[in-house]
């Protein structure tokens, strides 16, 4: 972390000063276990250690000792290093009990980023609970803090900077000296907004890239080169390499199957708020997991959303102030996102066509984004990419009817969220991907009506048609007998909901069917209730009847 070290404690004071005054509170003569998380690069480190170089409390404690957890974890290694740290001259070289070296002191002990409980648990049992004695642990994961302390105002969970401390620390870096540079540098100014920007207030990021730039010619041509090409920088540049090298130790330390989680967010652009409902039926269709005792397949990979929150992979928010479980969507850092594109891309998961990309030897990919400022032709489409094995395909814009290709065989997602010109003529090809399992069209004002061969898709499993012009469903639907969600209605101003044919009670497999007009008449009532499995409906005009 020697990037930050000059500049450490910008954007940090308030923090060290609540820790501090934790620490030596006079009041609180107890034993206390202080937990820091956050993701890699937040500055865990640099705090943690400016704490305890600190005069303030170096001079209340007998003993103190640091320690940075090494990969891999080594008890035993680890006990020894503390007992040669603790132990006064004048002791006994020979005294190989941590305990016996701390019985009776008042000691400060930091132990630097924890990767699981186990860690904690496997050197806790050395440890005495001397009344004054503090032990400080970092870890990148919320419930690993939890573990290690137990009172919850013992755990603090380390933000990014804010954008004036951002700027504050990127300006000392790359100038060594806090400076304007409306005055001094004015074509500096948005250069200097588009790196903080993809820095997002990570203290290693604004840091490193700082003083990077430091050493180059302060023009905005080349600062505006950087960010263009800010990925090729990480992997080639050895000023950049230790962003990376930090970022991917938490992609490295993800198990198997949050792995595949995380790669799949390559697929949304920058700057994407990606609803937790979008993520985890998309999940579903592809078959990232199955239901488990007591758990369905929803809270399972509703689980999976929340994991990697904990462990500082994507970063919750709250779109709507009507969701029920706070967080009902995420986003990801834009540098961690280049983790995801580059492993992604690596492994022919995920390919995003864009201006100006290379489509050279991309063969076989599972998952196709299609960004809104591609123009190339069907030829390009479908001679370069083999798109036999493509299992989704997601568009952001400028719908071609080429896009749905007789080629797609294995096409289980077709996401066409957004809203953009798509009409109902676009989806009149939709019967060909008799694989798919999920179909949205969420937020088109134009689509009026879905076309009576959305009745081949046999497998089809969730269908969202919320925030369309849609305000009955066609009567081939009752074929879709494995259908289990359908989302309409509760984003439109003229209609809010949509009708539903006789024998919709056919689709035993539905839990989810929201929202429904039920004005037309008492059938459609009574066709519902025949839906056995159903958990959530939602329904308007019920009054009427």
């Amino acid at each position: 972390m020697a990037t930050l070290e000059e500049s450490r404690l910008i954007g940090r004071g308030n923090e060290k000063e609540e820790i501090i005054k934790l620490i030596s509170n006079k009041d609180l003569q107890q034993f206390q276990v202080i937990s820091l998380w956050g993701m890699g690069g937040i500055g865990k480190t640099t705090l943690v250690r400016d704490i305890y170089q600190s005069q303030e409390i170096s001079s209340m404690c007998d003993k103190r000792a640091c320690v940075t957890i090494m990969r891999s974890f080594n008890s035993a290694a680890l006990l020894e290093s503390l007992i040669m740290q603790f132990r006064d001259k004048n002791e006994d070289k020979n005294e190989k009990d941590l305990r016996t070296c701390l019985e009776g002191k008042r000691y400060l002990l930091v132990l630097d980023d924890f990767w699981s409980r186990v860690e904690w648990d496997s050197i806790k049992e050395y440890l005495p609970e001397t009344a004054g004695s503090c032990i400080i642990v970092t870890t990148r994961e919320e419930n690993i803090a939890k573990h290690c302390s137990k009172n919850e105002r013992n755990i603090y969970m380390l933000k990014h900077l804010g954008p004036d401390d951002a700027f504050v620390l990127f300006t000392k870096k790359v100038f060594k000296e806090a400076v304007s540079l409306d005055e001094r540098y004015p074509e500096l100014v948005e250069p200097t907004k588009l790196i903080l920007k993809k820095c997002r207030g990570l203290p290693l990021a604004v840091a490193t890239i700082g003083g990077f730039l430091a050493n180059q010619p302060k023009t905005a041509f080349e600062w505006r080169k950087l960010n263009d090409h800010i990925s090729a920088g990480l992997e080639m540049n050895p000023e950049l390499e230790t962003i990376k090298a930090i970022l991917m130790k938490s992609y490295d330390g993800l198990p198997y199957y949050l792995k595949a989680c995380f790669l799949y967010l390559a697929i949304f652009p920058e700057d994407q708020q990606i609803a937790r409902r979008r993520l985890v039926h998309r999940w579903i269709a592809e078959g990232y997991s199955s239901e488990m005792r007591g758990k369905s397949i929803e809270e399972v990979l509703d689980s999976y959303i929340m994991e990697l929150i904990r462990r500082s992979m994507i970063l919750p928010s709250q779109q709507s102030v009507h969701s029920r479980k706070g967080i009902d969507s995420c986003h990801v850092h834009d540098l961690t996102r280049e983790i995801a594109i580059s492993k992604s891309m690596e492994e022919n998961i995920v390919f995003t066509l864009e201006e100006g990309c290379s489509l050279n030897n991309q063969g076989t990919v599972r998952h196709l984004a299609i960004s809104s400022n591609w123009n190339g032709g069907q030829c390009e489409f479908e001679n370069i990419l083999d798109l036999s094995r493509l299992r989704s395909l997601i568009v952001f814009g400028n719908w071609r009817q080429f896009y749905i290709s007789d080629k797609m065989r294995l096409l289980r997602v077709l996401d066409l969220e957004g809203n953009w010109d798509l009409f109902n003529y676009h989806l009149e090809h939709i019967g060909k991907l008799v694989h798919l399992r999920y179909l949205s069209v969420r937020g088109h004002g134009r689509i009026h009506h879905l076309p009576n061969t959305l009745g081949k898709l046999r497998q089809l499993q969730t269908l969202d048609i919320s925030g369309t012009s849609i305000i009955k469903l066609p009567r081939t639907i009752i074929k879709l007998v494995k259908m289990q969600r359908i989302l309409a209605g509760g984003m439109r101003k003229t209609t809010g909901g949509v009708e539903v044919p006789r024998e919709i009670w056919k689709l035993k497999a539905l839990h989810t069917l929201r929202v429904v007009d039920i004005s037309s008449g008492k059938a459609a009532l009574e066709d519902i209730k025949r839906l056995t499995r159903l958990r959530k409906l939602g329904l308007i005009d019920i009054k009427k009847h």
